[in-house]
């Protein structure tokens, strides 16, 4: 997500651009010293050298070569860089463009103290000044948004940005689906919209929200008063927190309820919860009339970064975790930020497990992002949450996207899971799924380290950033572990398969690694663990 600082010369952008960054933990692109990079000379050499042309042309050609990431980056733009239309082009294929308007004043006297930038300025800034709002008046009124600077300070000015951003506009994302297209709605208050969203998808009638009670006493009733106030007509159906939700007899309670109080395919399931509900509803409506809408309102991260997107639903059964289920994509996810501020230290830390690695799946630019605002993430800053969960729903919605239903490059999600999800079963649960993940993510770069496969220097990254997301790194794997492990249901003709890293960024699938080498990287995590 790029997020691009427009306006006349001086007008701040690039004082505003830092202080902007640090709201989200983003990095800072100064686009006049990527052209000073590549052109190696100044930009002021290269007006008076080779004309403002060349240097429009290497501007236009910076523009073109940032890549896009889900790490978030603040681009500090020269004045005229938005001149050229397919300029603006390319900064809306990247992100957002952010106008910055200020006065004539204003304006004379940023140009005022910024004139040695650039040559042949002979004219009054006043008079400069009048001709660059007159001249690109309507490349800057192309922005998404325009914030005025007369009056405001610069922490006002990032201040104001990065509220619009969290609390107004927020990040879309969308995903596509075997059976339909989804979208991952993530904002501060969007549960107060979540029932105008679904009219617009066309949901009409009857809708069953399925909640347990905990979750219920907060966020029920904002969702109901939501759906009514569309028309909707909304019935609550409660069920039991946690991994008890994922039980077949539970599933066949909601089956009996939806037929009972006349749920039909004209409206659907609301999910309100965690990962454990969002299973649980996305199964029920997958099955129930061979297929019914459903949206999911996730309230902890771990669902929000993960679990309510991409349309995989499961229950468990004795044989083990997610045995039965089905893909299924949601019409919809709404992440509220703001329902983040009620979830327990620990349940936070488990989510992170997720953002993680997301991170590490993409690229540097999405760890160093990770790094930077993690600990605005566990204080509960809402800039670090909307980064870090857009940088999950991002990875995932893109994988997902070219694979829906899991027959190639979506089992690169399974990084960490593979021994994880064993791990997280032989502890009989008491280790929370993220702790597994975690753990299971040391685990499986061990491997890869003792197959030559990545660098003893990857790991200590991987172990830094989820110590300070307090999450273990170093525990003793029961011996049923091994058990659960056989019971994969990633295992092919009775092969593991196993999502190993070479770099960050890149990933390979590993099959019959053997049984020596197994026990030798559990050994590695076993290592100084209480």
């Amino acid at each position: 997500m790029y997020l691009f600082l427009v306006g006349p010369p001086g007008i701040g952008k690039s004082t505003v651009a830092p202080i902007l960054a640090r709201h989200f933990g983003a990095a800072v692109v100064e686009l006049d010293r990527e052209i000073e990079r590549r052109a190696r000379k100044t930009c002021k050499a290269v007006i008076e050298d080779e004309g403002m042309e060349r240097f429009r042309d290497l501007e236009s050609s910076v523009l073109a070569r940032l890549q896009p990431t889900p790490a978030w980056m603040v681009v500090d733009t020269g004045g005229g860089a938005p001149i050229r239309d397919a300029n603006r082009a390319r900064m809306r294929q990247l992100g957002l463009i952010v106008g910055l308007r200020g006065s004539l004043d204003r304006v004379t006297d940023g140009i005022a103290a910024t004139m040695a930038k650039r040559p042949h300025q002979h004219i009054a800034p006043r008079d400069r000044a009048r001709s660059v709002l007159s001249e690109r008046r309507e490349a800057y009124n192309d922005a998404d948004v325009t914030f005025d600077v007369d009056g405001a300070t610069v922490p006002e000015v990032a201040r104001a940005i990065a509220a619009w951003l969290v609390s107004a506009r927020g990040v879309r994302i969308d995903v596509a689906g075997a059976e339909r297209p989804s979208r991952v709605l993530i904002r501060a208050g969007i549960l107060d919209h979540v029932g105008p969203h679904l009219a617009d998808l066309g949901w009409r009638g009857r809708v069953a929200l399925v909640d347990e009670a905990r979750t219920a006493s907060r966020y029920e009733s904002a969702v109901t008063r939501s759906l009514a106030s569309v028309g909707l007509e909304p019935i609550t159906l409660r069920v039991p927190a946690g991994e008890g939700a994922k039980r077949l007899a539970v599933a066949a309670r909601l089956w009996d309820s939806l037929a009972r109080e006349g749920i039909g395919r004209d409206g659907g399931i609301v999910a309100l919860g965690g990962g454990s509900v969002g299973d649980l509803a996305g199964f029920v409506g997958a099955t129930y009339l061979r297929g019914i809408r459903v949206a999911h309102i996730p309230t902890t991260l771990l669902a929000m970064a993960d679990a309510a997107i991409g349309g995989k639903t499961a229950i468990d059964i004795a044989a083990g975790k997610n045995l039965v289920g089905a893909f299924h994509s949601p019409d919809a996810v709404f992440a509220d930020l703001t329902v983040l501020a009620t979830l327990p230290a620990r349940q936070l830390s488990s989510g992170l497990a997720e953002v993680v690695k997301s991170a590490f799946l993409a690229d540097r630019d999405s760890v160093a992002q990770l790094g930077r605002g993690l600990e605005g993430v566990r204080t509960g800053d809402l800039g670090a949450l909307l980064a870090a969960v857009t940088i999950a729903a991002e990875v995932k919605a893109a994988i997902v996207s070219q694979d829906p239903r899991e027959a190639g490059i979506r089992e690169l999600l399974n990084f960490g899971h593979t021994m994880g999800h064993a791990y997280e079963a032989a502890s009989g649960y008491r280790v929370t799924h993220g702790e597994a993940v975690a753990v299971g993510m040391v685990y499986a770069t061990a491997l890869a380290e003792l197959l030559e496969l990545t660098s003893p220097a990857l790991r200590p990254q991987l172990e830094q950033l989820l110590l300070r997301a307090t999450l273990p790194t170093r525990a003793r794997l029961p011996s049923a572990v091994w058990s659960f492990v056989l019971r994969d249901k990633k295992a092919r003709a009775g092969k593991l398969r196993w999502i190993l890293p070479r770099r960050i960024g890149r990933f390979s699938e590993v099959i019959d690694v053997g049984e020596r080498t197994l026990r030798a990287a559990a050994r590695i995590v076993g290592d100084r663990a209480a």
